[in-house]
């Protein structure tokens, strides 16, 4: 994780903070370039600082009984990772790794979190907003695996990921694609295939271009997926 000094480029969460509230951190956080793959928060270590992403995509994921991690939620943007220390948890719930080919977050140590909340009420209710969005994604997440098929899943899946970049171009191989769905490759290529013929998306080695995202969305029925001028 390499500090980065570059222009702001931006946490919805942080700029809807009332200007007090972000004066009492603003000193603390600082920006990293994280890498594709890079762990953010480990279950097993204890959770000493708390992320807010600007243009990286973090996945959230837990150990399934054999010992397998499976992603179980995305946070970009509009949110913050490491909530739970705004609980009094030590410990966080879940895994957190950047996903994409990276991009920048900021942090902040929880020490210092936590005693701007206890200063500020309103910080803290305004920043555990983000726990109640990422609950429902998660309920959506869990109906979605229960009852959906599989390329339904994974258009659920890349709509979410569109509304966390810039632009139309993920890149992303179908393998990581398979570990985000819990899926094998081969069976994420045939769904690919499947919206490509709906002329959802493009698809070249490495890279997903949203086509149509509104056939992708209607393909999918998430109630998740927002319109992207509202990230």
């Amino acid at each position: 994780m390499a500090l980065d000094t570059a222009v702001d480029r931006g946490n919805a969460l942080l700029g809807s903070l009332h200007p007090d509230d972000a004066q009492l951190i603003a000193a603390d956080l600082q920006r990293h370039v994280v890498g594709g793959g890079e762990i953010l928060l480990d279950p097993t270590r204890p959770l000493d600082h708390v992320f807010f992403p600007e243009t990286a995509v973090i996945g959230l994921r837990t150990a399934t009984a054999t010992g397998r991690m499976m992603q179980v939620g995305l946070v970009g943007r509009e949110g913050m990772v490491g909530w739970w220390a705004l609980l009094g948890n030590d410990m966080p719930d879940h895994g957190a790794v950047a996903l994409l080919q990276g991009g920048t977050v900021l942090s902040i140590p929880t020490t210092r979190l936590r005693a701007a909340c206890r200063a500020s009420p309103t910080l803290l209710a305004d920043l555990l907003r983000c726990m109640g969005q990422f609950v429902e994604q998660l309920s959506d997440t869990i109906v979605s695996t229960a009852c959906d098929p599989a390329e339904r899943r994974l258009a659920r899946w890349l709509l979410m990921l569109h509304d966390r970049i810039d632009g139309d171009e993920i890149a992303i191989k179908h393998s990581e694609l398979g570990v985000l769905l819990n899926l094998r490759r081969a069976t994420i290529t045939d769904c690919l295939h499947i919206l490509e013929g709906e002329r959802a998306l493009r698809c070249t080695r490495g890279h997903i271009a949203i086509r149509d995202r509104a056939i992708l969305e209607a393909f999918a029925r998430d109630k998740s997926a927002k319109p992207r001028g509202g990230r």
